[in-house]
């Protein structure tokens, strides 16, 4: 389907907008409506004296007159419009024309159901802004309670007959508030449905807008899987069904299938240095035998990591994270790396500095996942930029909520978890957030999995998964 945008402004007399511009834009990725960035999805300069079409009073009092919307009530005046988006600016010039006191508010709703229900999501502005929360992000609950999230005090107070220039810049679950053009708050702490859209509010005051503007943005999170893109193909221990896994063989024919991660694991030597290795143990991978973390690395230097899985690939050895991350370098790849039993923040602090020393670590070439909390806080400490993924065998109550508290670029579940619960995929990119799911090597489960809307795919078998996109086009 496509969605016909209207720009308008109504002519005295009108019982609908007239259409000054027409836009049309693209169907839904994870919502009922959406828009390609840069697309208008609302633009309202007020005339004539009836509400625009799909404008939908809910409670208080709204009228257009003299230009502008007025909304006036005496608790949580709402009315609702707009669409359902995941990335979207929202801008409007108010002014407040009268108010009970100097606490009281408009606010930009951010995620309201059409009806205007609780739960709700609001960006807030006092009258008297200057107060220390005259600038809020807040939820009002389903139990009727408010969840202040953040709060700041702005630089000059709003008060009554001036216009201000409100807007707020919405990714997912983090969100930027602007006032007169400078940033006063942001959040990380959104809470995203499915079929939340825009709406005005008005409590314990008259308001007037203007210029209502919302505009598509560009998703703040690259892993978020576009409309018409196939997901991520993610070689599982490199290419580890056609080579050793874990090894520079096994890198090399993951580059060389298409693979768009190669995804590997890591775990400090007893001597500090870290090595690329799944198991606790050497012994089934290798033709030695002990915890990885008790062996030195002349030990482990000596290890043949090939013969085990085949004759051909005999000699092949325990490679160092720095060798792995040298021939990222030279030749090419991007590297999904999983902590592994890294018992201090030290441990992680070595890993990444490998990187760092070869030269990519950088988000457009490293992506962090760990089964670890701990783990994550510690790389998000000590590489910030990083994209992180939280790995997990059984799906979170409230995913969301985990990913909001470690600052999640990813959520990374066991496939059968996710099929089990797929509403999780959409709740999920609501809140911005990407799924990569592992580990899947059957077309029958891919199909499944792309019809979900997962954003990656982590396999044993990139060159079959590339192959199979492929055709899918």
């Amino acid at each position: 389907m496509t969605v016909l945008v209207i720009s308008a402004a109504l002519t005295a007399g009108a019982t609908a907008p007239s259409a000054v511009s027409a836009e049309r834009v693209s169907p839904a990725r994870l919502h009922a409506v959406s828009a390609a960035p840069g697309d208008t999805v609302v633009r309202q300069a007020f005339g004539g004296t009836v509400l625009p079409a799909g404008w939908k009073p809910v409670s208080g009092t709204w009228k257009v007159r003299d230009g502008r919307l007025t909304g006036t009530g005496g608790t949580r005046a709402r009315i609702t419009f707009g669409a359902p988006l995941t990335d979207f600016r929202f801008e409007a010039t108010a002014r407040f024309e009268k108010v009970d006191d100097t606490s009281r508010w408009f606010a930009l709703g951010l995620d309201l159901p059409a009806s205007g229900a609780t739960p709700w999501w609001i960006a807030t502005l006092r009258s008297g802004s200057t107060a220390a929360n005259g600038v809020e992000f807040a939820q009002r609950t389903s139990s009727g309670t408010w969840n202040v999230t953040d709060v700041a005090a702005a630089a000059g107070a709003a008060g009554t007959g001036k216009d201000v220039r409100v807007r707020v810049d919405v990714h997912g679950m983090r969100a930027d508030w602007y006032l007169d053009g400078r940033k006063v708050l942001s959040t990380d702490r959104l809470r995203r449905s499915a079929g939340g859209r825009q709406a005005l509010l008005v409590d314990g005051a008259t308001v007037s807008f203007d210029d209502v503007k919302v505009t598509a943005l560009a998703s703040s999170n690259p892993y978020l899987r576009g409309a018409g893109e196939q997901a991520l193909a993610v070689a599982h221990r490199g290419a580890s069904a056609a080579a050793p896994e874990n090894t520079l063989a096994a890198q090399e024919l993951a580059r060389r299938s298409g693979a768009d991660f190669i995804e590997t694991d890591a775990q400090i030597s007893k001597d500090g240095v870290p090595y690329v290795m799944h198991d606790n143990t050497v012994d089934r991978t290798t033709n030695g035998t002990g915890d990885l973390t008790t062996l030195t690395s002349a030990r482990l230097d000596a290890l043949d990591a090939g013969s085990w899985f085949s004759s051909k690939y005999a000699g092949e050895r325990v490679p160092t994270l720095r060798a792995q991350a040298f021939g990222l370098r030279t030749r090419g790849g991007r590297l999904l790396l999983e902590i592994k039993r890294a018992a201090s923040r030290d441990q992680v602090a070595r890993m990444l500095g490998v990187l760092r020393e070869a030269g990519i670590l950088s988000p457009d070439r490293v992506f962090v996942q760990s089964f670890s909390k701990q783990h994550l806080t510690w790389a998000r400490e000590l590489a910030p930029e990083l994209p992180r993924g939280y790995l997990t065998s059984t799906l979170d109550a409230d995913p969301v909520a985990v990913a909001r508290d470690l600052g999640l670029t990813a959520y990374n579940p066991k496939a059968a978890a996710l099929t089990a619960r797929p509403s999780v995929v959409g709740d999920l990119h609501r809140a911005g957030v990407a799924t990569m799911v592992w580990t899947v090597d059957d077309p029958a489960q891919w199909r499944t999995l792309d019809s979900l809307g997962v954003d990656a795919i982590i396999t044993n078998r990139p060159a079959e998964l590339v192959s199979w996109q492929a055709a899918q086009d």
